[in-house]
């Protein structure tokens, strides 16, 4: 996964102090390491292990981290239960062809004929189902931030279609560009262990 210049900024020793925070806050309980889309960061060190290939994770967790020290900083509210599109974020409605190009459509493209390489997939990241589309999941993501991804599968007639909310609460937790990120990572997560 290409990561963007941004993240060069989001290295552990620059990011420790705010991510070591978050241990028994923001829904994260108070233990040594903190889990995301099955990536276990360890916070005595920042190193990554990915526990659904049961193995170190081999690239630079700048991704995560970033997610993590941005989350570091919310406002805890609840959820609400109402689910918006990324449109709806501030911001979100000048970002979101990106939004569709990077999250949405990799969705749609590589399962949106594998319902059952999808649903794998998502129960892999703890997800459950939610009952709109043809099929559909909510990936805990970050513990406030659940993203549902709701899927038509294609046919003769039509390709296939996907769609990604979120509870109206997120832009508590992560500015428009924050949950573009959190959405494509966590596609691309979907994406990755589907076709393992």
């Amino acid at each position: 996964m290409a990561i963007p210049e941004r993240f060069d900024l989001w290295s552990w020793p620059k990011c420790k102090d705010k991510v070591r925070t978050l241990p028994g806050r923001l829904g994260f309980p108070k233990v040594n390491t903190l889990r995301v889309l099955g990536f276990e960061v360890n916070l005595s060190d920042g190193s990554v292990f990915d526990d659904i290939k049961n193995k170190q994770y081999e690239h630079a967790p700048d991704f995560i981290l970033f997610l993590l020290a941005f989350y570091s900083t919310a406002k805890e509210v609840p959820l609400t239960g109402q689910l918006i599109s990324y449109r709806k974020i501030s911001g979100g409605r000048a970002y979101d062809p990106v939004f569709q190009g990077r999250a949405v459509g990799p969705i749609a493209r590589k399962l949106g004929d594998k319902p059952d390489d999808f649903t794998n997939a998502a129960k892999a990241l703890g997800g459950t189902p939610f009952d709109q589309g043809d099929i559909a999941y909510v990936i805990p993501t970050l513990p406030y931030t659940p993203l549902t991804y709701i899927l038509w599968l294609g046919d003769e007639e039509f390709p296939a279609r996907a769609q990604i909310l979120m509870d109206d609460t997120m832009e508590n937790f992560l500015d428009a560009e924050a949950v573009s990120h959190l959405a494509e990572v966590t596609s691309r997560r979907l994406v990755s262990i589907a076709l393992m």
